[in-house]
Protein backbone atom coordinates (compact mmCIF):
# COMPACT_ATOMS: atom_id res chain seq x y z
CA UNK A 1 0.00 0.00 0.00
CA UNK A 2 1.49 3.67 -0.86
CA UNK A 3 0.95 6.55 1.36
CA UNK A 4 0.82 10.50 1.08
CA UNK A 5 2.26 11.61 4.16
CA UNK A 6 1.23 15.30 4.95
CA UNK A 7 3.40 17.77 7.61
CA UNK A 8 1.69 18.98 10.34
CA UNK A 9 3.07 22.11 12.36
CA UNK A 10 3.82 20.71 15.35
CA UNK A 11 6.12 18.42 13.42
CA UNK A 12 3.96 15.58 13.67
CA UNK A 13 2.13 13.49 10.62
CA UNK A 14 -0.78 12.76 9.65
CA UNK A 15 -0.54 9.42 6.45
CA UNK A 16 -3.54 9.15 3.75
CA UNK A 17 -3.60 5.77 1.77
CA UNK A 18 -3.16 6.91 -1.70
CA UNK A 19 -4.47 3.50 -3.62
CA UNK A 20 -7.85 4.65 -4.01
CA UNK A 21 -7.32 8.50 -4.56
CA UNK A 22 -10.09 9.11 -7.57
CA UNK A 23 -9.44 12.71 -7.95
CA UNK A 24 -7.88 15.90 -6.07
CA UNK A 25 -10.36 19.08 -6.33
CA UNK A 26 -8.98 22.53 -6.01
CA UNK A 27 -8.83 24.44 -3.02
CA UNK A 28 -12.64 24.98 -2.05
CA UNK A 29 -13.19 28.98 -2.38
CA UNK A 30 -15.25 29.54 0.98
CA UNK A 31 -12.70 27.19 3.36
CA UNK A 32 -9.34 27.18 1.33
CA UNK A 33 -9.55 23.00 2.28
CA UNK A 34 -8.89 20.30 -0.28
CA UNK A 35 -11.39 17.71 -1.65
CA UNK A 36 -9.82 14.53 -2.34
CA UNK A 37 -12.55 12.30 -3.56
CA UNK A 38 -11.93 8.50 -2.72
CA UNK A 39 -12.13 5.56 -4.91
CA UNK A 40 -13.94 3.24 -1.62
CA UNK A 41 -17.48 2.72 -1.05
CA UNK A 42 -17.73 3.58 2.70
CA UNK A 43 -16.35 6.98 2.36
CA UNK A 44 -16.47 9.47 -0.33
CA UNK A 45 -13.90 12.08 0.73
CA UNK A 46 -10.67 13.67 2.60
CA UNK A 47 -10.81 16.26 3.16
CA UNK A 48 -7.20 18.69 3.72
CA UNK A 49 -7.31 21.20 5.47
CA UNK A 50 -4.53 24.09 6.21
CA UNK A 51 -2.77 25.66 8.70
CA UNK A 52 0.32 28.42 8.32
CA UNK A 53 3.65 28.04 10.39
CA UNK A 54 1.94 29.66 13.20
CA UNK A 55 -0.32 27.14 13.73
CA UNK A 56 -3.14 29.21 12.21
CA UNK A 57 -5.80 27.95 10.03
CA UNK A 58 -5.16 28.61 6.04
CA UNK A 59 -6.50 28.71 3.00
CA UNK A 60 -4.56 25.91 0.79
CA UNK A 61 -3.56 26.67 -2.78
CA UNK A 62 -3.17 25.51 -6.25
CA UNK A 63 0.57 25.04 -5.36
CA UNK A 64 -0.87 22.89 -2.38
CA UNK A 65 -3.20 20.99 -4.85
CA UNK A 66 -0.37 20.76 -7.29
CA UNK A 67 1.79 19.17 -4.34
CA UNK A 68 -0.45 16.07 -4.00
CA UNK A 69 -0.60 15.28 -7.49
CA UNK A 70 3.27 15.25 -7.37
CA UNK A 71 3.34 13.27 -4.48
CA UNK A 72 0.73 10.80 -6.07
CA UNK A 73 2.39 10.54 -9.81
CA UNK A 74 6.47 9.91 -7.92
CA UNK A 75 4.01 6.75 -5.48
CA UNK A 76 3.15 5.09 -9.56
CA UNK A 77 7.11 4.27 -9.75
CA UNK A 78 7.34 3.40 -5.68
CA UNK A 79 4.78 0.40 -5.42
CA UNK A 80 4.60 0.37 -1.14
CA UNK A 81 6.16 3.38 -0.24
CA UNK A 82 5.72 6.30 1.46
CA UNK A 83 5.89 9.91 -0.15
CA UNK A 84 5.68 13.69 1.46
CA UNK A 85 2.96 16.00 0.09
CA UNK A 86 4.33 19.40 -0.49
CA UNK A 87 1.71 21.98 0.46
CA UNK A 88 3.63 25.02 -0.71
CA UNK A 89 5.27 27.81 1.07
CA UNK A 90 4.56 27.57 4.49
CA UNK A 91 1.72 25.65 4.71
CA UNK A 92 1.26 22.50 6.42
CA UNK A 93 -1.68 19.90 7.11
CA UNK A 94 -4.11 21.35 9.86
CA UNK A 95 -6.00 17.97 9.41
CA UNK A 96 -7.39 15.12 7.20
CA UNK A 97 -11.10 14.55 7.68
CA UNK A 98 -12.43 11.07 6.13
CA UNK A 99 -15.91 11.50 5.02
CA UNK A 100 -19.26 11.49 3.10
CA UNK A 101 -19.36 15.10 2.78
CA UNK A 102 -17.58 17.24 0.53
CA UNK A 103 -16.26 20.44 2.19
CA UNK A 104 -17.45 23.59 1.00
Amino acid sequence: MNYLKFKKQDGSVDLLPADELLHIGAPVATSGDINITLGNSKFKYAVIAGDDKDGTAAALTTASRDGINAAIEKLVNLPGNVVEVDLGEGLFAESITITDTAAT
